[in-house]
């Protein structure tokens, strides 16, 4: 009877560790912020899913956990509103992260064409924004050198921005790749650094090109800009 029991037991606890095995294998963690200290989990994601009534994920994962992470800042961060501010809920924090996924998403490329004096906001080929343009003392043709007065051709990346620029906002742009540092030292030169997409010095109107290089707009373009436009967005100067 003894041996009856303690098999009984045993056999109970293998299915218990087993079932617990299986949930913790299931509920994977999908991103986790080691600043912020927050997770997005299979559970999290499985939840949502269900909320939006959600059944066709084909491709779609990542802009998922993307929509989630933006939630989990709003409801579990240091940054979550004040007790005399509105009450932040699940349904709240997910439809700000879907309207800010939305608009993160309306723009994925910066072209640029010198000749024209004109910057476009581009979605999948289709201009969503237009804007003219600044450049720099001498335009025509590929940046060589530091201080040349040119603004660099080629693909590149909005890497950073300078939040306290003296042109009102600032976007790095990432040259010189290692094709503009190769030729740059090719002639024995310093290919030139600090090129960006900036906005008017204090709001004063400017002449026709007025930088060193970089490519700006009016501040009131600026501020347009920054809002459609992000870090890590690719841009593409031609000449």
């Amino acid at each position: 009877m003894k041996k009856s029991k303690l098999w009984s037991f045993t056999i109970l606890s293998i299915f218990f560790l087993n079932a617990c095995q299986s949930n913790a294998q299931q509920d994977k963690v999908l991103f986790r912020d080691t600043v912020l200290k927050y997770s997005v989990m299979q559970s999290d994601l499985d939840k949502y899913l269900t909320y939006r009534n959600i059944t066709d994920t084909a491709g779609k994962t990542k802009d998922y956990i993307w929509i989630l992470k933006s939630a989990m800042v709003r409801l579990h961060s240091k940054w979550a509103p004040l007790p005399n501010k509105k009450q932040v809920t699940y349904e709240s924090a997910i439809a700000d992260a879907e309207a800010w996924f939305i608009k993160r998403n309306m723009v994925n490329k910066v072209l640029v064409v010198k000749s024209e004096r004109k910057m476009y906001l581009l979605k999948d080929s289709n201009i969503v924004k237009t804007y003219s343009i600044a450049l720099g003392p001498n335009p025509v043709g590929q940046k060589e050198y530091e201080g040349d007065g040119k603004t660099p051709e080629g693909i590149y990346t909005l890497d950073w921005q300078k939040w306290n620029s003296t042109t009102f906002h600032s976007f790095h742009i990432s040259y010189p790749n290692k094709i503009d540092s190769a030729r740059a030292k090719a002639k024995g030169l310093q290919a030139g650094s600090n090129i960006m997409v900036h906005g008017t010095s204090k709001g004063f109107k400017q002449k026709k090109d007025w930088t060193n290089g970089c490519i700006a707009l009016s501040n009131k373009d600026m501020a347009d800009f920054r809002n459609f436009v992000f870090q890590d967005t690719q841009i593409e100067i031609k000449k």
